[in-house]
């Protein structure tokens, strides 16, 4: 069951409408159906689907997530969404945002493990060479708790114990902490293994520069808690668990159809796209 936290519209989980503590840090910004560039970003993102495998059921977009800015680039406006079948895990991750040229940008970072294919007006777009999402479990998991508040607890918890440096630039790199947000950004659960899931955003500004998911998963192991990461930027960046090194990607600063695992290119105007200012 997929839950975007976002102000002042319901969502379910066990049946029950988000509370204030289950709201997004930027949810406000994202739910103003007046606004034209949110209408925009909102069109222009519902024109991909995500195909995995023999999979019958396209990942599809939902409502965005979070909205976002970038001051030290100029992004004025931006959103990040996510693509899913059945209200699962993500398979994609988009970022979507304008610079301050007034061009248009999309970004997806793939979640799905094997055999993705973007498409776009039902048409194939962009085909995953290789794929750097992996989940692991957290060290010293606890046991997810039996009710979904108190698994939010212990997933927010768990989120406060890891850390991500973003390199960013493109010659002079400047290491920048991110700073994770308090409350996830998108919630979700799937029938059988996942009883849970979280995805945990980590910021420069109000820029989204990765996401984190975190999971109650059970198999014959057991029930625990697992993790990845997702980077939402061409950068390089490293991650620590309670300050050991856990994770890191190196920069992918490719662009367009040459991009083989996280796709960055300027959007493509559709015909009946109608650009806001």
């Amino acid at each position: 069951m997929r839950i975007c936290f976002l102000l002042l519209s319901l969502a379910v989980l066990g049946n029950a409408p988000l509370s204030a503590a289950e709201e997004s840090d930027d949810a406000a910004t994202t739910n103003d159906a007046s606004d034209p560039r949110m209408a925009f970003m909102k069109k222009a993102l519902a024109r991909f689907t995500i195909k995995v495998g023999e999979r019958d059921d396209l990942g599809k977009v939902g409502e965005p997530c979070f909205r976002l800015t970038n001051p030290i680039t100029g992004v004025k406006d931006g959103v990040i969404a996510v693509y899913a079948a059945n209200g699962g895990r993500p398979d994609v991750i988009a970022k979507f945002f304008r610079q301050k040229t007034g061009a248009w940008v999309h970004e997806f970072a793939v979640i799905a493990t094997d055999d993705v294919t973007i498409m776009r007006d039902e048409g194939p777009f962009w085909k995953v060479k290789e794929y750097m999402c992996e989940f692991a479990d957290v060290p010293d998991s606890p046991v997810p708790a039996a009710k979904p508040l108190q698994r939010l607890v212990q997933m927010r918890s768990l989120a406060e114990n890891f850390s991500v440096v973003d390199h960013f630039g493109l010659n002079d790199i400047v290491d920048h902490n991110l700073r994770v947000l308090s409350k996830p950004v998108y919630r979700y659960s799937e029938e059988g293994r996942i009883t849970d899931g979280a995805m945990f955003g980590f910021v420069l500004g109000t820029n989204l520069q990765n996401s984190l998911l975190i999971e109650a998963y059970k198999d014959d192991r057991g029930s625990r808690y697992r993790y990845a990461f997702a980077p939402m930027s061409i950068y390089g960046q490293d991650a620590s668990y309670k300050d050991i090194h856990v994770w890191g990607v190196e920069p992918r600063i490719i662009f367009g159809q040459n991009c083989r695992k996280y796709f960055s290119q300027g959007y493509q105007v559709a015909p009946d796209d109608k650009l806001p200012d």
